[in-house]
């Protein structure tokens, strides 16, 4: 698969004729696969040399790269840059810290991937897809759904309407339970495996009106992963004329 920074090593050139940084390739490798896997599971984009981070001159301006305060007083550090999504230069942060209170910098070469924690302060994938796909739906492919998709907006704080066919309505017990169960299936399957696929947070689903079921949710670390897997589910059970995400 293909990593948000692309090329280490043309990372760290840039880092140190340009900006005058000094980045290990250590460091900078532990950085891309941590970032790499929650870019793909809080997005669902692939990154490749449309979506990376941008270490460059062009529309950008020096890297800001400095100090923040945790708890217990512990020093993290974050690093103020961009990320390059089809000739579109978004700003974005990186932040990291140890779980054992190190001061990790970016020229630090002897890098313990089990201490060091990498995140982002926020990443903004409906905006991202919508540069790379201008007229597209969603940042994954999925078969042709059972249902009209109607998508107002993708976050991972979102609201799911499920309008069901006629034939449906008595079942629509059933139908909110099985929801349930499909959703708890996925977390505990994902815990199994030392969360691989992330979780869902927190979900309610509740009937909102005669032949409508409301599925509240964060797709937390789920993500778009998540998404996929539930639109494909939901196309399967072939209950719904409309599925809303908003």
């Amino acid at each position: 698969m293909n990593t948000l920074f692309v090329d280490s090593q043309t990372a760290i050139n840039t880092f140190k004729f340009v900006y005058s940084l000094e980045a290990s390739l250590a460091f900078i490798k532990s950085a891309d696969d941590q970032l790499t896997n929650l870019f793909v599971k809080e997005t669902g984009i692939e990154p490749g040399t449309n979506v990376c981070i941008a270490i460059s001159e062009h529309e950008m301006g020096s890297p800001i790269y400095t100090t923040y305060r945790k708890e217990n007083n512990h020093i993290g550090r974050k690093l103020m840059i961009k990320l390059f999504v089809n000739n579109s230069w978004n700003p974005i942060t990186i932040f990291w810290k140890s779980k054992s209170g190190r001061d990790y910098k970016l020229h630090d070469s002897d890098i313990d991937t089990d201490d060091i924690l990498f995140w982002f302060d926020k990443l903004d994938s409906d905006l991202y897809f919508k540069q790379l796909y201008p007229s597209a739906k969603l940042p994954f492919k999925t078969n042709d759904l059972s249902f009209e998709l109607v998508l107002v907006r993708l976050n991972l704080e979102c609201a799911i309407s499920l309008i069901l066919k006629e034939d449906s309505y008595q079942d629509i017990e059933q139908i909110k339970s099985e929801i349930g169960e499909f959703i708890n299936s996925y977390n505990l399957q994902s815990e199994k495996l030392d969360r691989k696929y992330g979780v869902v947070h927190n979900f309610k689903v509740l009937i909102a009106a005669e032949g409508e079921i409301t599925c509240e949710l964060d797709l937390g670390s789920a993500g778009m992963h998540f998404l996929k897997k539930f639109l494909t589910f939901l196309s399967k059970l072939d209950r719904f004329a409309i599925v809303k995400i908003e």
